[in-house]
């Protein structure tokens, strides 16, 4: 009987050919909603996690699956083969996103058709620009930006097929380091330390072999309500008469305080977003208090600016400084508290065997491939013109801020973890540095990485350590493994291609600067990719010390916070909530602090068994308005009409 059980087992988490088409199907499509909503409607799927157009993926194919199990039992997908389409469309969406290649497509021709001798850019920019990552044939540019046009001519593939070939490799490069980091600290923080990585939790319930959370009534309940309120949302959108339900954007606090210091409050609104309720109710609570209260901890600093002058310290509190600084630390400590796994598993590299029978990859193939990585993209950078020196320097700060990213994901399960510009090691290099030193060649290749440093919140690297941990829920073993970091990498590759050519064909058929689209598909993101060149180059900089110095005390802050949560169970200050204070993200304060009261009190109240029974509850919550708001997407999409977008932007 144990031999079956474990053969079923083993089964169950077998992934078959189907699986793998059917996730390659979910690709395009997920790239075209993405495109169709964050450059034509203004609507950021991707700005949060899970992904809401993923989630929609999932669940419509898990529908048809409940047929196959009722009608033909033997075709049906199993849980494992479920999961990978959702992966496959998250990691498509988390590339294809205005975080990540929306970015870089608006960026790559920007420069050479914008160029005029206003800007000066014929002397100041163009020279330094590597040819082959850019588009500078006149051509295929007035077709970019003009429109009535099609990508499909030979001259504008021709002018394309460079750039569409080095970023391609890039990106698979940049990503491949990440699935290997992945995959060297997938044991340790799943198995060793068991983080809850409350972001599973939705998915893993939509692909699960058991449909007992589907038979809970509350979560029908939770459903019920949310998805109501969007449905009637959507209406009132359409029809003005009809009075919306004040959610969203209930309150703004700065309008109210207009005497100093108080108003050095600065944007400050009070939201009430359903579906971030229902996460925050799955996050660890000292964690959820920590979102909320470091958020108001830093406008306080700003109101004891306002009041005490702190002239000394125009930038003062140095946000961006600390948050950079408490990431830093987030990732050390980290890997510190990793070390003996770390350790063997260099070991286990070096003698040329497996730390565990469940590796995928050889641990020396995953370090080479981390080692190797790096030092091919920083020579790769050197072709294009930055430094050697710098771009070393600059990816290991890269993957240091993916660690502490994906850590945040695994530990916090905060749902959006943006780091928004300036923050990432492009700004760790010149702050420290100064632009003057940099030169124009070193700046314009930073600027160039503004695509994939813009903000972190749909950043690859936590969805592929969660791949890893929803198998290991299934109950994976080696093989299930390697298929899912196979079927991760063979995303990637699928995803940056189809990227391109979703974006390119809307962009030469309707034109990049007639009006048809937003700020960020009419080229805002190459506009503001350089801008940020052009105020380097303007107003040369020497290294900002005090800068550095206020990463050293994010990262000491940090480091305390730490010690004092591993001394004493009485702490509640959590430094991923100190990292996360200066985040966009953070504005959504008071959903945390409304999930927070409701977690609290079902524990405090009712106990672990009862706020066990409430999350169906808070799973329908999320689904209520993901699926519905997902069906708003796509009636949008379909008939060319504004409709209501759920979500946060």
């Amino acid at each position: 009987m144990k031999r079956t059980r474990a053969t079923d087992a083993s089964a169950a988490t077998v992934i078959r050919l189907r699986a793998v088409v059917l996730g390659t199907l979910a690709i395009p499509l997920n790239a075209f909603w993405i495109t169709q909503v964050e450059l034509n409607r203004w609507s950021f799927p991707t700005y949060l996690v899970p992904f809401y157009n993923a989630i929609f993926t999932l669940a419509l194919i898990a529908l048809c699956n409940a047929a196959l199990t009722r009608y033909a039992p033997a075709e049906r997908l199993r849980s494992a083969e479920l999961l990978v389409v959702y992966l496959m469309a998250s990691i498509a969406s988390s590339l294809c996103s205005h975080n990540m290649m929306e970015v870089l497509v608006t960026t790559i021709p920007h420069a050479h058709y914008n160029a005029s001798p206003l800007n000066e850019w014929g002397t100041r920019v163009l020279p330094y620009l590597p040819s082959w990552l850019v588009v500078s044939d006149p051509d295929a540019l007035t077709g970019y930006y003009q429109g009535e046009s099609t990508f499909w001519r030979w001259r504008t593939l021709r002018a394309w097929a460079p750039a569409i070939g080095w970023w391609t490799l890039f990106t698979t490069a940049l990503l491949s380091v990440m699935l290997a980091l992945a995959l060297l600290l997938r044991r340790q923080w799943t198995e060793r330390e068991k983080l809850t990585y409350p972001i599973i939790q939705l998915p893993l319930a939509l692909a699960g072999e058991e449909a007992s959370v589907w038979r809970q009534r509350s979560l029908w309940v939770g459903f019920g309500i949310t998805g109501a309120a969007t449905v009637y949302n959507g209406i009132a959108t359409l029809v003005p008469a009809v009075p919306a339900l004040p959610l969203k954007r209930v309150l703004e606090i700065q309008p109210l305080l207009p005497e100093l210091p108080w108003n050095a409050i600065r944007w400050t609104p009070v939201t009430v977003h359903p579906h971030l309720i229902g996460l925050g109710f799955l996050m660890p609570l000292d964690l959820l208090f920590s979102s909320w209260f470091f958020y108001w901890a830093l406008r306080w600093q700003r109101i004891a600016k306002a009041a005490f002058g702190l002239r000394m310290l125009p930038e003062f509190p140095y946000e961006k400084e600390q948050t950079l600084g408490a990431y830093l630390a987030v990732a050390l400590i980290a890997l510190w508290m990793g070390r003996r796994h770390l350790r063997a598993f260099a070991v286990a590299a070096w003698r040329g065997r497996r730390d565990s029978t469940d590796d995928p990859v050889a641990p020396r193939v995953v370090l080479l491939c981390i080692a190797g990585g790096i030092v091919g993209l920083a020579y790769f950078s050197q072709a294009a013109g930055l430094a050697l020196g710098i771009g070393l320097a600059f990816f290991v700060i890269y993957y240091l801020l993916a660690v502490a990213m994906t850590r945040m994901r695994a530990e916090f399960g905060f749902p959006i973890h943006d780091a928004h510009y300036p923050q990432g090691p492009d700004f760790a290099v010149w702050m420290s540095m100064g632009t003057r030193r940099l030169g124009p060649q070193n700046l314009t290749v930073l600027a160039l990485y503004h695509w994939f440093n813009r903000t972190y919140a749909s950043h690859p690297m936590p969805h592929q350590l969660e791949a890893f941990k929803m198998g290991e829920r299934l109950g994976a073993r080696r093989k299930t493994y390697a298929q899912i970091a196979g079927v991760l990498l063979l995303a990637v590759v699928l995803s940056v291609l189809t990227t391109f050519v979703v974006i390119l064909h809307s962009f030469y058929r309707h034109g990049s600067a007639t009006g048809y689209y937003t700020w960020g598909g009419s080229g805002g993101f190459g506009r503001e990719t350089y801008w940020w060149l052009d105020r380097w180059l303007d107003n040369p900089t020497e290294p900002n010390a005090m800068g550095v110095a206020f990463v050293g005390v994010g990262f000491a802050v940090a480091s305390f916070f730490h010690f004092m949560r591993t001394r004493y169970m009485w702490w509640s200050l959590h430094p991923l909530g100190y990292a996360v204070s200066t985040s966009w993200g953070a504005h959504v304060w008071s959903s945390f602090l409304i999930a927070w009261l409701a977690k609290w009190g079902a524990l405090k109240f009712g106990g672990i068994g009862f706020y066990r029974r409430a999350v169906p509850f808070f799973l329908g919550v999320i689904l209520g308005e993901f699926l519905v708001g997902s069906v708003w997407n796509w009636v949008a999409i379909l008939f060319g009409v504004t409709t209501y977008q759920f979500s946060v932007g």
